[in-house]
């Protein structure tokens, strides 16, 4: 079955207008306020470079369980937020798990551009750029996962397979759509950071509060949007 773009965007925008309220708890609990307690107390300067790196890893798998709960909002609209985020919390370990596939996808490139360097050979980067293209074409193609762990109670590995089969044929039009997102995101947090500099003074390397809770909020609204986008991919694909 072939994505309708169109229909993916309108639904997510109309799920996310309808039950925002609904969307906002997990999206605040699970997302923006880890974000924001990271960016003000787990930065390089007071943890170091390898535990800052370890609270960030840390809020992202709390943000999955964010992401789940919205996902199970969007799927299962007759569930209110406190089920969604219950149930999400039993389905992330699995989410993790089968997330990994990604991480593992990624790791050759991760490898190929430490060894690198800064400066690096032609061939190098051609190697890194091929890599890199293979990684994100596993990453689309697996871009279901959590939808599919949350609507179908599978295991890791079947969520694996059936996340293959489903993007199949449609890996271009899941790229755009969420390649759109994604610019819109950096488009906006660029403009709020500019904005909370400017207004609070800072700098990119040590920002304002202001500018902090002003960046986390822009994030939060889109792990929504992306969760409700993720949702309706699914639902569309699996109809």
């Amino acid at each position: 079955m072939a994505l309708a773009i169109g229909k993916a965007w309108t639904d997510t925008v109309a799920d996310v207008q309808r039950r925002f309220g609904e969307f906002a708890l997990p999206a605040a609990a699970f997302v923006f306020m880890p974000s924001l307690l990271i960016a003000r107390f787990a930065d390089e300067k007071a943890l170091g470079e390898q535990n800052a790196q370890l609270a960030q890893a840390v809020g992202g798998l709390v943000g999955v369980i964010g992401q789940a709960a919205i996902v199970l909002l969007v799927l299962f609209p007759g569930i209110d937020a406190g089920t969604a985020i219950r149930r999400a919390v039993s389905l992330t370990p699995r989410i993790v798990l089968a997330s990994l596939a990604v991480l593992v996808a990624f790791m050759p490139v991760a490898v190929v551009y430490t060894a690198g360097g800064v400066q690096a050979s032609v061939p190098t980067s051609v190697l890194l750029l091929l890599l890199t293209a293979v990684a994100v074409y596993v990453a689309l193609r697996l871009s279901l996962l959590a939808a599919i762990i949350v609507a179908e109670n599978t295991r890791a590995a079947d969520a694996l397979r059936r996340s293959w089969v489903l993007t199949a044929g449609n890996v271009g039009r899941i790229f755009a759509i969420f390649a759109v997102f994604v610019l819109i995101f950096a488009i906006l947090s660029g403009l709020v950071g500019a904005v909370g500099l400017a207004a609070t003074g800072g700098t990119p390397e040590d920002p304002s509060f202001l500018t902090e809770l002003l960046i986390s909020i822009v994030g939060a609204v889109f792990s929504v949007f992306v969760a409700a986008l993720t949702a309706n991919i699914y639902r569309q694909l699996a109809a």
